[in-house]
């Protein structure tokens, strides 16, 4: 997605942007999304070997939950290959919780290989599948090595001069903001692949819903110190002809057509020796007919630090919903609501109303303050609040933490937290515990999690206790070649 340029910069903060040929790109996202980092590829010797990046995330402890050690860890890693100045390879390593957590699938592997020529840097992303499946579903064990079609890590950028650089993103034009509040793809789509003439309720098997992310071209007018740029892109989907079409209430098409979503990105960074600063935008045209889940997003994001050892950082994120975010399985490929209690493909509750913060915008913000007690220490305090409809990619989003019957969210975020950063060598550990204050009731209970009486999923839920407030201990573990720092400038 990003390309660094000054190793003394890279990682330096919460935020880690993540460009091959210069430190900006068009966002910054938090040092817990260091899977996508990169050092400065003059930095390493040729012909070696190393471990560029590592990140490790858990979440110990909480009220609502006891224990949670290994239920939702998060874990990246990268190996570099240098080959020359010039040249470099990378396989990565990812595991995610929300997507592997009962099947065991923690096997993503990406390829990745980088050439600067000239003034013209190539970067191409490859991911390889393993435990492909046949055309029945059964998983063979095979393996597959092919384009990663949603990375916005295949590029192809021109320095044109100091000041104006050329970006083209053949997959992903990179449309996400956002550190603490990160939003992932504001602009990726879904839509039915296999042109059906009706579908209803279960999985038909031959038809799924297929995502794409857009493509792109970005100008960048600047230099590292400061740039702003304007990105657009476009990318087609596959959508019914009849007017009276609708997703929930009338899927019958007479036939298909080819549309098209056209996404625009634009923002700004700046640098100095105790302040990072930046703004991004992004949104997309379409994002009704294609159930995104964000129409449009918008991020402040700014870290100082005084000669004193104090270190401020602020960010401020807005966001609208799309109106009709499609509520996918866990494998992407079909509605997850398609029985109880009725079909529902767009987000709703126990009842089947759609849920509140549909088409809404709303904000989140957080501020926190730390002090350099020493090279190795530096403790934190934080504040963080959620508006009722903001969305975001994280659990404590407005669509995923939600009350029994699921027609309420949080209504209000409140969160504190208190953490620190401890430096050993090239290795960073934070530790944090936060407790977190919603309106509704809408964390788990450990002593009435689930009610046995009813048969259903939605039953258990609808009878079980939730709590106004949950405290949560997290820790991170991460890694950087060069032994960067984050939260700071």
């Amino acid at each position: 997605m990003h390309r660094n340029h000054t190793r003394r910069l890279l990682l330096l903060t919460a935020t880690v942007t993540l460009s091959a040929t210069n430190l900006f790109a068009q966002d910054t996202v938090s040092i817990q999304r260091m899977k996508r980092a990169e050092i400065n590829k003059e930095t390493p010797d040729d012909k070696t070997f190393f471990i560029e990046t590592f990140y490790y995330e858990d979440y110990v402890y909480s009220k609502g939950k006891k224990t949670q050690l290994g239920d939702q860890t998060e874990l990246s890693a990268s190996l570099r290959y240098q080959y020359s100045p010039d040249t470099f390879f990378r396989t990565r390593f990812e595991t995610f919780p929300e997507d592997n957590r009962f099947n065991n699938k923690t096997n993503r592997f990406e390829l990745l290989a980088n050439h600067q020529y000239g003034n013209v840097n190539f970067q191409l992303d490859l991911e390889i599948n393993t435990n492909e499946k046949d055309s029945d579903g059964s998983t063979t064990g095979g393996s597959t090595v092919g384009l990663d079609l949603d990375s916005e890590f295949s590029v192809i950028q021109w320095q044109l001069n100091d000041k104006l650089k050329l970006s083209f993103y053949p997959f992903n034009f990179d449309g996400e903001v956002g550190v603490e509040f990160n939003t992932w793809d504001v602009t990726r789509m879904y839509f039915i692949d296999g042109g059906q003439a009706s579908f209803i309720g279960s999985d038909p098997g031959t038809t799924k819903v297929a995502q794409k992310t857009i493509p792109g071209l970005e100008v960048t007018l600047g230099d590292s110190r400061m740039n702003f740029y304007v990105g657009a892109g476009a990318a087609t989907y596959l959508y019914p002809t009849n007017p009276d079409f609708d997703i929930q209430f009338n899927t019958t098409a007479v036939r298909w057509e080819r549309k098209e979503n056209i996404g625009y990105k634009f923002g700004a960074n700046y640098l100095s020796e105790s302040t990072r600063a930046s703004f991004a935008a992004v949104g997309h045209t379409q994002a009704d007919e294609t159930g995104s889940l964000l129409e449009r997003a918008a991020a402040f994001y700014g870290i100082h630090k005084m000669t004193t050892g104090l270190v401020f950082e602020g960010e401020l994120v807005g966001a609208t919903a799309g109106k009709n975010a499609w509520r996918l399985n866990r494998s992407s490929t079909w509605f997850e609501q398609t029985t109880f209690p009725t079909y529902q493909p767009v987000y709703s509750d126990y009842n089947g109303n759609r849920q509140n913060w549909l088409g809404k915008t709303d904000f989140a913000v957080s501020l926190r303050m730390g002090y350099e007690v020493s090279d190795t220490w530096t403790p934190y305090y934080a504040l963080r609040y959620q508006g009722e409809h903001f969305v975001y990619s994280d659990p404590e989003s407005a669509h995923i933490l939600r009350t029994a019957d699921e027609s309420q969210s949080h209504g209000g975020l409140h969160r504190v937290a208190i953490g620190s950063f401890l430096n050993y060598g090239n290795f960073v550990v934070n530790p944090e515990l936060e407790y977190r204050k919603a309106k509704n009731a809408v964390f788990t209970n450990a002593s009435d999690a689930v009610d046995i009486t009813s048969s259903t999923y939605q039953g258990q839920r609808l009878q079980a206790k939730f709590s106004n407030d949950d405290v949560v201990l997290k820790v991170q573990l991460t890694y950087s070649f060069d032994g960067s720092k984050p939260f700071t400038p």
